[in-house]
C-alpha cells in the first residue's frame, strides 16, 4: 500500500473546478444531447408515412414510441453503477456507437415489428449515454452550475428545433431508407461529446483555508503514513479509522512513479476528492470508511465481482425513495415528462387531420422546440440569482404545459396552433432546465445520482403503462382532443404533488432528527456501559 505524508502545510480542501476543463464538459453534453436524441425527437416525422400507410393504431404508435422510452429510461439504474465501474467517458462512448448501430439496422427492415425491436434497442443506448450528462454538470460547477446547465440544455433544444424540418427534408430527398442512414451518422458523432468527459479528479481545484504556502511532497518522505485534519490533528492510517468530513489534505509519495513524486501536491491531491465543501455525506451508524478499497494490491477485479458490486449499489439506490421528497420529484417529473411526449408524438397527426400536411407539422414541432430554447437558457441562467425560487418556477412550467396542451385540444386553425406549441415549448423548456437542479437542492449532490437512477426507473414504468393507455383513449374514443385533454389533466397532477413539498420536507426533517437523536443515544448508552 502506497504511504500518505505530510508536510508543514495548511489545511486544504478540493473543490469543483467551476470551469477550465469543466467548460468543455459542458461543450460535450451540448454535442451528446443535441445528435444523440434525433432518432427520439424526430420519430413522429420520420415514420409517420410508414406507420400511415400500414394502419397502424394510435395504441400501436404509442407501444412503439414507449418501449423506446421503456428501455430509455429503464437503464437509469444501472447508469451509477455502470460509471463507477468504468468512467463516464467510457460508459458515454460505447453508448453513442451502439445506439448509432441501433438506428443503422433500422434501414434494412420494413415492418412494424422490426422498427419497434431495433427502435427500441436505440432508446436503450439513447438513455446510457443522455443520462450521464446531467449528473456531470454538477459534479464540475456549483458557483456557475446554471450557467453550465444552460449550454447543456441549448444542446436538447437544438437537436429538436433542427431535427423536425431536417428530417422531412431527408425524406423527399432520399426516402425513408436514406434519411435513416444519415441519421444514424449523425447519432454517431455524438462520440466526440462523449470523449471530452475526463474524470473531474484531474481537474479538481485546491483551496488554499488559512492562506499557508503549499509545499510539494519530496521523494525522501518516509515513515508512516498521516492524515492532517480539520483541528490539526493527525491520525496514523496504519492504526487510525477514517472518518468521512474530516480529511483536508492528502499527499501521496511512496510507491508513485518519479515522475508523479515531482509534481507539486496540489497535482498529486487531485487524485482525491473532498466534497464536504458541497455537502456533507452521511454515513449509518458512524461505520469508519477505509482509505482505499478492500483489494489485495495486485488482484484482479473479476467480471462476477462488478456484477455484485452494481447490484449491491443498485438496490441501495432504490433506497432513496424512503424520502417522501424523492418520490414527489420522481412521481411529478414521470407525469410532466410522459404528458408532453405523448404530446410531442400526436401532434403530427392532429396537424394533419385539420387538413394540413406533414411539413406544416414538422415546422409546428421546430416552433416549440424554438420556444423550449429560449426558456431553457433564460431559466438555467436566472437560477443562479438569489431571488430566483426554483419550486414555483419550475411549477409554473408544468402548469404552461398542462394549459397549452388543453388549448391546442380545442384548435383547428394553423397560426393559433403554431402560437400555442410556442407557449408549450416555452413551458417544458422552464420545467426541465429546472429539474436537475430541483434535485440537487432538495436531495443534495451526494444522492443526485440514485435519485437520477430511482427516478428513471419509476419513469420506465410509468411509460409502458400510461403511454400505451392515451394510445387507447383515442382509438376508444376516435378523438385527438379527448387524448389531449386526458394528457393535460395527467400534467396538471404534478402540480398537485408539488403543492405537498413542504410537508414533504418537513416530514423528512423530523425523520433525520429523530434518526440522529436515537444514533446519539446508542452512543451514549455505550459510553456509559464501557466505562462501568
Amino acid at each position: 500500500m502506497a504511504k500518505m505524508c505530510v508536510g508543514s502545510i495548511s489545511s486544504q480542501k478540493l473543490h469543483c473546478p467551476n470551469g477550465g476543463w469543466g467548460w468543455m464538459v459542458a461543450f460535450g453534453t451540448f454535442l451528446v444531447l443535441a445528435l444523440l436524441p434525433i432518432t427520439t425527437m424526430s420519430f413522429p416525422i420520420l415514420f409517420s408515412q410508414f406507420l400511415t400507410e400500414r394502419r397502424a393504431s394510435s395504441t400501436t404508435i404509442a407501444w412503439i414510441f414507449n418501449m423506446h422510452l421503456f428501455l430509455s429510461f429503464a437503464v437509469g439504474p444501472l447508469i451509477g453503477p455502470f460509471t463507477s465501474e468504468f468512467g463516464y467517458r467510457k460508459v458515454c462512448l460505447f453508448s453513442t456507437v451502439a445506439a448509432s448501430l441501433s438506428s443503422l439496422v433500422i434501414t434494412f427492415f420494413d415492418s412494424i415489428e422490426g422498427l419497434m425491436i431495433f427502435f427500441s434497442f436505440s432508446g436503450l443506448f439513447s438513455g446510457i449515454g443522455c443520462i450521464p450528462c446531467f449528473v456531470l454538470i454538477p459534479m464540475y460547477f456549483d458557483q456557475k452550475r446554471g450557467q453550465a446547465m444552460a449550454i447543456t440544455m441549448a444542446g436538447v433544444c437544438l437537436g429538436q428545433i433542427v431535427s423536425p424540418p431536417f428530417v422531412r427534408f431527408l425524406l423527399e430527398q432520399y426516402s425513408l431508407k436514406g434519411a435513416c442512414l444519415i441519421v444514424s451518422a449523425l447519432v454517431f458523432n455524438s462520440c466526440v461529446g462523449a470523449s471530452l468527459f475526463q474524470p473531474v479528479e484531474w481537474h479538481m481545484n485546491s483551496l488554499d483555508l488559512e492562506n499557508h504556502a503549499i509545499l510539494p511532497n519530496s521523494d525522501d518522505c518516509e515513515g508512516d503514513s498521516y492524515i492532517v485534519t480539520d483541528e490539526g490533528k493527525t491520525f496514523d492510517t496504519q492504526t487510525s479509522a477514517f472518518v468521512p468530513g474530516e480529511v483536508e489534505r492528502i499527499v501521496l509519495s511512496g510507491s508513485k512513479s518519479k515522475q508523479m513524486r515531482k509534481c507539486s501536491s496540489v497535482s498529486i491531491a487531485a487524485s482525491f476528492i473532498d466534497l464536504t465543501s458541497i455537502s456533507p455525506l452521511n454515513y449509518s451508524n458512524n461505520k469508519a470508511v477505509p482509505l482505499e478499497k478492500e483489494y489485495p494490491d495486485g488482484a484482479e477485479v473479476h467480471g462476477t465481482t462488478r456484477i455484485c458490486r452494481i447490484t449491491r449499489s443498485l438496490i441501495a439506490d432504490l433506497k432513496i425513495f424512503k424520502s417522501f421528497k424523492a418520490l414527489i420529484i420522481a412521481t411529478a417529473g414521470l407525469l410532466v415528462v410522459n404528458g408532453f411526449l405523448s404530446f410531442y408524438i400526436m401532434a403530427p397527426d392532429v396537424i394533419q387531420s385539420a387538413g394540413y400536411n406533414l411539413e406544416d407539422a414538422a415546422w409546428c414541432l421546430s416552433i416549440g422546440s424554438v420556444t423550449n430554447l429560449v426558456a431553457r437558457i433564460s431559466a438555467a441562467t436566472l437560477s443562479d440569482c438569489s431571488w430566483f425560487n426554483k419550486r414555483v418556477v419550475y411549477m409554473g412550467g408544468a402548469s404552461l404545459i398542462a394549459s397549452s396542451t388543453l388549448v391546442f385540444s380545442f384548435l383547428r386553425d394553423l397560426t393559433w396552433m403554431n402560437v400555442t406549441m410556442g407557449v408549450w415549448g416555452f413551458g417544458v423548456g422552464v420545467n426541465l432546465s429546472l429539474y436537475s437542479l430541483i434535485i440537487a437542492e432538495y436531495m443534495g449532490l451526494k444522492n443526485m445520482a440514485a435519485m437520477f437512477g430511482g427516478q428513471s426507473l419509476l419513469a420506465a414504468l410509468g411509460h409502458i403503462i400510461l403511454g400505451p393507455l392515451l394510445g387507447l383513449v383515442r382509438d376508444v374514443s376516435g378523438s385527438y382532443a379527448v387524448a389531449m385533454q386526458v394528457m393535460s389533466l395527467e400534467v396538471s397532477l404534478s402540480v398537485v404533488f408539488w403543492v405537498f413539498m413542504p410537508l414533504a420536507v418537513a416530514h423528512d426533517k423530523r425523520k433525520e432528527e429523530s434518526r440522529v437523536s436515537a444514533s446519539s443515544g446508542d452512543i451514549i448508552v455505550r459510553y456509559t456501559g464501557d466505562k462501568c
